[in-house]
């Protein structure tokens, strides 16, 4: 009996659970649908109120389509997005020299005078949605409001690690190389977090590169160390050229790849005995990473060894090797032994490549 309680119990605790959870999933499609009619009156709206303006007959109706729209806008900052993309989707039909885009951008300009969206985005640091707070921290950023610079510091400290992340990356279009790289040195030991924002940081980083990376690299460990060169290597900063060569030979696996693909990036003459080394390594990240910085450099020592990588038992170097190949200067007699000869390695490496870049022209 005390089990077939405690059965009856349970299942009537099951369909409670599922009760709950399906009213959650219907209340939460219902606020999406209401989401979905709220954007389309929004759209609707504003268009009306964009082609009031654009179509207005006289100067005095097109202010006041003008006051309309500001007043529909209303501090909401989703009314004041849309407004500007429906006006710039419009202006972006014409060409840039004809009259209708330049009073379509007139027409931004007025709009962001009466609206002040800087005003809009602001208001919106006071909110208690951490999603509202982060969006509009990088929006004012986008308007370059640096009046708020010190709102944006004090966040990029805060507990919690999205609002402070924003912060950040606001920061990082100022150009706070400072202030940046501070918040990456406080998320260095998040493998899981860390590795991934390094390369976006970089992109989005308005000021000196090599700054920021100076600062980086004067207190993190070996793990964002070799982040950061990755993140890094593309932009081929002098200043760290040295830096590269040392840790080419570095006995930390993550270090040596990153060095050895910044080296590559640089394709400078003077590497190609590192490179050559590194062509024969034992693992095919390296190999592959060497082959590149090689194909660049178009010696003929180089070429031999790009050559020699088709023949590589790893698949990934064969199609760097192949790819590199296809932009070297190469005899068409080569290319006719390549993919006529006995190593089909080779030949398959380099026609996959070929192939590719055919259908891409047609």
């Amino acid at each position: 009996m005390k089990y077939e309680l405690l059965a009856v119990f349970g299942l009537f605790f099951c369909l409670i659970i599922i009760g709950i959870e399906y009213l959650f999933h219907y209340r939460l499609a219902e606020q999406q649908d209401e989401k979905k009619v709220n954007d389309r009156q929004i759209d609707q709206r504003v268009k009306i109120r964009v082609e009031g303006i654009i179509f207005a007959p006289t100067d005095s109706s097109r202010i006041s389509e003008i006051e309309a729209l500001t007043r529909d806008i209303d501090n909401n900052y989703e009314v004041y997005e849309k407004s500007i993309a429906i006006i710039e989707k419009m202006r972006d039909r014409f060409d840039e020299t004809e009259s209708e885009y330049q009073e379509l951008n007139q027409l931004i300009d007025r709009v962001d005078e009466i609206v002040n969206p800087v005003g809009i985005y602001a208001s919106m640091l006071d909110s208690s949605d951490i999603y509202h707070k982060s969006y509009a921290l990088r929006r004012l950023a986008d308007l370059d409001a640096k009046e708020y610079r010190d709102v944006m510091i004090e966040l990029s400290h805060d507990k919690h690690r999205d609002l402070a992340y924003n912060a950040a990356m606001a920061l990082a279009k100022f150009g706070d190389a400072e202030n940046v790289a501070a918040f990456l040195l406080s998320i260095q030991d998040d493998r899981l977090y860390s590795g991934r924002i390094i390369n976006e940081f970089f992109d989005d980083f308005n000021g000196d590169r090599a700054e920021l990376a100076k600062l980086l690299f004067e207190n993190c460990n070996e793990y964002m160390k070799s982040n950061i060169i990755k993140a890094i290597s593309p932009y081929k900063l002098e200043e760290y050229h040295k830096m590269y060569v040392e840790y080419s030979t570095s006995k930390n696996f993550q270090l040596k790849v990153a060095s050895i693909k910044a080296l590559a990036a640089f394709g400078k003459p003077e590497d190609e005995q590192l490179l050559q080394i590194a062509a024969q390594d034992k693992e095919w990240v390296i190999r592959a990473s060497a082959v590149k910085g090689l194909s660049l450099l178009n010696t003929p020592t180089a070429l031999a060894t790009v050559k020699n990588a088709l023949r590589d038992k790893e698949w990934w170097v064969r199609q760097t090797a192949a790819k590199a190949l296809t932009s070297m200067e190469i005899s068409p007699s080569d290319l006719e032994d390549i993919l006529g000869g006995y190593d089909r390695f080779a030949a398959d490496a380099v026609k996959s490549v070929l192939y590719r870049k055919i259908d891409s022209l047609t």
